[in-house]
């Protein structure tokens, strides 16, 4: 049998049984190669998807907390929230979608003696005081 039979297929002789036999497959170390190729690949596409889901929690508890800083300077806004003067806190908790989430307002003076900036601090535990999720501020006009 020549050489350049050979083409895609391995040919085994079987002896006295039939000859040369075309044999078409993958031998163990292509099945071994090919299976840590696709563990490879598989383990990429597993990280990336724990890091996707880490992400959008730390994006959700961002954005509730948004809406809980928005909330409190409404509330200050409008009045309905009294703020402590400066350079006093005022420390309260907001139960907002199965959560509670602990807030800071303080009013800060400014060159103009009319004008409070406020600042709004939330965190997601209580025991968080060196970080915040959020920090807002807003100026509030006072008439004298």
């Amino acid at each position: 049998m020549e050489m350049s039979r050979i083409k895609n297929c391995h040919e085994i002789y079987h002896g006295s049984r039939g000859g040369w036999k075309n044999v078409v497959g993958l031998t163990l170390i292509e099945v071994l190669i090919a299976l840590a190729i696709i563990s490879i690949a598989m383990t990429a596409v597993i990280k990336a998807s724990s890091q996707n889901i880490r992400s959008t929690g730390y994006l959700q508890s961002k954005t509730i907390a948004m809406w809980v800083g928005q909330q409190v300077l409404d509330e200050a806004r409008a009045g309905v929230l009294k703020l402590p003067n400066p350079p006093d806190a005022l420390k309260e908790t907001t139960a907002m979608l199965g959560n509670d989430w602990y807030w800071e307002v303080n009013q800060e003076e400014t060159p103009n003696k009319r004008i409070n900036r406020v600042k709004v601090k939330v965190y997601a535990h209580e025991d968080d005081e060196g970080s915040p999720l959020i920090t807002l501020e807003t100026y509030l006009y006072h008439v004298e």
